[in-house]
């Protein structure tokens, strides 16, 4: 039978009320499924991760994938109303769930002849249902995005022999992310080695009203049939300490949210299951505004590459967040890996870092 697609096209304006444009069906869509669960990167049978094929790594095949993706699921009238003039800017938001959520909408072509992809066309926004935001348990004051932040690094266990999980800095963190140009000094930061648990991340949340959140470290990976098992990996002791979804869900006073959090871990959003209770949708209960995740795993700088490429990712974000308008400033980053990838296309340039990203903003969050 296959996978169907329906899809609706609505509309509206700064100032109009949401109209329905158009709506569909793209049948049989097995082959842009299998090129969405392609793009997770897949461990060999000695437990390493290869990516010498992956879709969005190799340059024939991640151009091939972008025509099939934006031929099929872009419907024709969006992509028409995309290309039709230079001078109109458009802001898609997407909402999508299952598979659909794994496709690296930014990278997607909607002109094959000039290889234009999405990114180059529009802003893109991830939406959730208006009722998580309706529904939320607490709403984060609006703060100077300059201001001071807490930004938790690496914050699980040196090795976890259950898990196969390791440090992502093993020894310290690097310069690059540290010093000049990286987190800002007036940033709370908690390195590899500092000791924290769960329960120590959320009196670091409640300390102060911070302005921001910024998670780099492990994901654990929720299940279809239970999301809200994902979990930021936090140590008690050296040992595993999970905050799994479920947790932040039932309890967002004790972790509440900054107004703005960055999840940048191992497929952080929580789209590709059909229950929305993962983490995006925990941060937003507990205050945030705007969350900022990844839709698949993400390998670390040291394993595949000569540069930094994880870790220039999360300063994209980092930078982002700290900015009057996060969104833009974002794809404007994602741009310019776009204009790399496409003159001389290397491992640090591809989408799979920069496509990765996807945020979530609540009605009235931010300025985009």
């Amino acid at each position: 039978m296959g996978v169907h697609v329906a899809w609706a096209l609505l509309h509206t304006d700064s100032v109009g009320p949401v109209s329905a444009v158009a709506a569909g069906v793209v049948r049989d869509t097995q082959d842009e499924a299998a090129s969405t669960f392609a793009i997770a990167p897949q461990r060999s049978v000695d437990g390493a991760i290869d990516l010498e094929r992956n879709v969005l790594v190799d340059p024939m095949l991640e151009r091939a994938t972008a025509r099939l993706l934006g031929a099929r699921l872009v419907p024709a009238v969006l992509r028409n109303s995309l290309n039709a003039t230079a001078d109109v800017h458009h802001t898609v938001h997407i909402a999508a769930r299952g598979w659909l959520a794994n496709v690296p909408w930014e990278a997607v072509s909607v002109d094959d002849r000039r290889n234009t992809r999405m990114v180059e066309k529009a802003t893109l926004v991830s939406a959730m249902s208006p009722g998580i935001a309706a529904t939320r348990s607490r709403l984060a004051p609006v703060a100077d995005p300059a201001s001071p932040g807490l930004a938790i690094v690496d914050a699980g266990p040196a090795e976890d022999p259950e898990t196969g999980e390791s440090a992502i800095y093993p020894g310290r963190l690097p310069a690059e992310l540290i010093g000049a140009g990286g987190l800002d000094p007036g940033d709370t930061v908690a390195p590899g080695k500092y000791s924290m648990n769960a329960a120590e991340a959320g009196k670091a949340l409640s300390a102060r009203t911070w302005s921001r959140l910024m998670y780099l470290g492990h994901v654990a990976s929720g299940r279809p049939e239970e999301p809200a098992a994902a979990a930021l990996v936090f140590q008690r002791h050296g040992i595993r300490d999970p905050l799994t979804a479920g947790m932040w869900l039932a309890e967002p006073d004790r972790w509440p949210a900054p107004a703005r959090v960055a999840l940048i871990g191992c497929g952080s959003d929580d789209a590709r299951f059909t229950e929305a209770s993962g983490l995006p949708v925990a941060a937003i209960n507990a205050g945030a505004r705007l969350v900022t995740c990844t839709r698949w795993t993400l390998p670390t700088d040291r394993r595949h590459s000569a540069g930094l490429p994880a870790t220039e990712l999360a300063l994209a974000v980092h930078h982002a967040h700290r900015s009057g308008a996060p969104i833009a400033c974002l794809r404007g980053w994602q741009l310019e890996r776009l204009a790399a990838w496409k003159d001389r296309p290397t491992y640090e340039t591809s989408p799979l870092y920069w496509a990765a990203l996807t945020s979530y903003v609540t009605p009235g969050g931010v300025d985009e």
